[in-house]
């Protein structure tokens, strides 16, 4: 088109030119650019509105201000990036927050929303190949999402943790790993608080009762590894073999479960991963013909939805068991997430719950009905329990703490119990009988005996705190790190570390680049804090600094992070990445659905299924074999080197791994990504998977982990 400039000619020229008259040669034309909206999407068929077209990022300035009492942020984001067209207008993802102004190069922009897309107009088009610089004025309360991750408000602020969406819950931004950019950090936090971000801390400032976190990251990276997390933290400073490392750990993760009075309390105690326990603190009473009532101060940290606290009572001599509601209100009816599995582990829990054919389970059982408590609770609570319903009866009556098979938190702690009898009132001091008449009989019948069981002590009886397991396994950090480099090539980054926050439900660990962040729920024990560790540092290779072009090709992500955790179990004499592999193939017959799914094309809803994690490990191993160590070794190196701060496809490993290999590789990645059946082994294979027989700790880790939906 011509601009209407073009055509304001003079009369005379227009005379001449009607004539034919003039120099003898054509009139010249100035043809101006044609100038087009960017994209709304970034053309990823997973999610279509996700990152946006027409301009590349190169770097975010995020000035942030947030008060935790408020929930309310306010924000400046300073947004350098380079026109990849002519663009006359252009798409930035926002979930929320309200758009205050917009400028860009300087001048006010007009803009737009509709659902998550902000879309701006500068005044003037943007040139292709020119840089700009838009400027946002925001504020708000960002919104956690409704799986749980994005801006997790939590007791002293937040925590910034998710995938593939978090990041335009708290900026404006071109949301798609397509579109990596260099970050820098200012967020300003009431003092005493800290604030912890990704990359190098510049600095930190205090003035008038607020203090500003300054933090650099200047390697590329995708928008949903960013994070602000706030809240009190023990920051930890310090440099190994030229990484700079920045741990943060919520000081209440060390907070100890003491004796409510007194030096003693009951305490259930810890049992390792992968063993079952049913504890039973009990003692007969007789009731009055009036009725009488049993209370108790309990303090617990159980895994959430698989482990209970719970008040057990039947007449003595009868097989009338049921559980007793607490009248404070702290038991429920929700049978979690782990029924029906633990009835194979505790048949006497059918007593209260009954499976139903959809893999549900009621909350009545042969004889009673489900009332209990899971979790962790806000320090001691009182629980009370109605005990009428015996009256003129001995009634024996069981404070009860079972779970499964795997993850095992610090437990359940009882002092200052009173019966309203008398008979059984404790706080489980030192004398001739602590427990004053409460025996430990032991798990019931059809449960396997408990590894430990209830005693009385002092705090000094009681398991490590989370905080103390955090630290554990964090000691390890920098050797996992430098265990990972001379397996994959050299770290690309300048900084590392992690965060630990002691918020409940968080539900996961995320590779947020340089600074992962972990759940508190995987520290049960330092092997399995340290598998996490190796997993998420493995991401800082595959994942983010060679991060992926479609989210189709999860599994260059998380097989390459779960195989990580194989070598580093190899590494510690816990079991090779046969044995991993052989267990996972073992565990799961043909028809199960673990074997349904195509992996190296797994669809949106199941990026994080755990066939995603166990197979494109065992996609990994089989590559493995087929090449041999040098070149299998060799490949992973080269793909990290090759790919650093770019963006990557399947098609691409494949071709990598043929060229290093000389073999042609279809067949295998295709059986091992593609297809949705068991893949057939060949004899000598199967042969030694007749033989496997002790699980591997990183297998049963990874398990644990997923089954609590712990793992990303």
């Amino acid at each position: 088109m011509f601009r209407r400039a073009n055509l304001l000619l003079s009369g005379a020229l227009v005379t001449a030119l009607s004539l034919g008259l003039g120099t003898g040669t054509a009139p010249a034309t100035n043809h101006a650019p044609r100038y087009s909206p960017g994209a709304v999407g970034a053309g990823d068929p997973y999610f279509s509105t996700d990152g946006n077209g027409g301009y590349d990022v190169k770097h975010y300035l995020l000035d942030v201000k947030y008060a935790p009492a408020t929930d309310r942020l306010t924000g400046v984001a300073t947004i350098h990036a380079r026109a990849t067209q002519n663009l006359s207008r252009f798409n930035l993802d926002l979930q929320g927050l309200t758009v205050r102004s917009i400028t860009v190069n300087g001048r006010s922009a007009s803009w737009s929303r509709a659902a998550d897309e902000l879309t701006v107009k500068p005044r003037h088009g943007l040139p292709r190949s020119k840089d700009f610089t838009t400027v946002i004025r925001y504020d708000g309360i960002p919104q956690t999402l409704s799986d749980g991750s994005g801006f997790v408000h939590t007791d002293d602020g937040t925590v910034v943790i998710g995938e593939p969406h978090v990041a335009d819950t708290w900026y404006p931004v071109n949301d798609h790993p397509i579109d990596k950019a260099a970050y820098t950090f200012r967020i300003a936090v009431p003092a005493g608080l800290e604030a912890i971000a990704n990359g190098v801390l510049k600095d930190k400032r205090t003035k008038h009762g607020w203090t500003t976190w300054i933090w650099d990251a200047k390697e590329p990276m995708a928008s949903y590894l960013t994070t602000a997390t706030i809240g009190q933290f023990d920051v930890r400073a310090y440099q190994r073999q030229g990484v700079r490392y920045w741990d943060a750990f919520d000081p209440d993760l060390f907070d100890e479960a003491t004796p409510r009075t007194g030096q003693r309390y009951a305490l259930s105690q810890r049992v390792d991963a992968n063993e079952a326990s049913y504890k039973r603190l009990a003692r007969t009473i007789s009731v009055p013909a009036a009725g009488g009532d049993l209370s108790f101060w309990i303090t617990r940290d159980t895994e959430p939805g698989w482990d209970y606290a719970f008040v057990e009572a039947h007449t003595v001599g009868q097989d009338n068991w049921t559980t007793l509601r607490d009248l404070n209100g702290h038991t429920s009816q929700d049978t979690g997430l782990v029924c029906p599995f633990w009835l194979e582990l505790h048949p006497f829990l059918t007593h209260y719950q009954t499976a139903q054919p959809d893999g549900s389970c009621t909350a009545t059982g042969s004889s009673g009905s489900w009332w209990a408590a899971s979790g962790r609770s806000d320090g001691y609570e009182q629980w009370k329990v109605d005990l009428s319903a015996y009256a003129g009866k001995n009634v024996e009556v069981s404070i009860t703490y079972a779970s499964d098979d795997a993850i095992q938190l610090p437990g359940v702690f009882v002092d200052d119990v009173v019966v309203s009898t008398g008979a059984g009132t404790t706080s489980f001091e030192a004398d001739a009988d602590p427990l004053d008449g409460w025996t430990v009989p032991g798990p019931p019948a059809g449960s396997i005996p408990n590894p430990n069981d209830w005693i009385t002590g002092t705090a000094a009886d009681a398991p490590p705190t989370t905080g103390e397991v955090v630290e554990a396994s964090f000691a390890r950090q920098s050797e996992i790190l430098g265990f990972l480099s001379d397996t994959f090539g050299r770290y690309p980054f300048s900084a590392s570390g992690g965060i630990v926050d002691d918020v409940d439900g968080l539900g996961f660990a995320l590779e947020n680049q340089t600074r992962p962040i972990y759940a508190r729920d995987f520290f049960t024990d330092t092997f399995s804090g340290q598998s996490v560790i190796v997993h998420e540092l493995a991401h800082q290779w595959y994942g983010d600094s060679v991060a992926l072009a479609r989210w189709q090709h999860i599994w260059l992500n998380e097989g390459f992070a779960t195989y990580a955790e194989w070598l580093w179990s190899d590494r510690e004499g816990l079991g090779t990445a046969q044995e991993n592999f052989d267990f996972f193939y073992n565990l799961f017959p043909a028809d199960h659905p673990f074997w349904n799914l195509t992996i190296g094309d797994p669809g949106p809803d199941n990026l994080f299924d755990f066939a995603v994690y166990a197979r494109g490990a065992m996609t990994l191993h089989q590559l493995r074999l087929a090449v041999g160590d040098d070149d299998f070794f060799q490949i992973l190196r080269t793909w990290a080197k090759t790919q650093r701060n770019g963006n990557v496809t399947t098609d691409q490993f494949i071709a990598l791994a043929e060229k290093i290999s000389g073999q042609q590789l279809d067949s295998l990645f295709q059986t091992w990504l593609f297809t949705t059946t068991k893949p057939v082994l060949d004899t000598a294979a199967a042969t030694r998977l007749a033989a496997t027989t002790q699980p591997p700790a990183a297998a049963l880790s990874l398990l644990e982990r997923h089954k609590a939906g712990l793992q990303r």
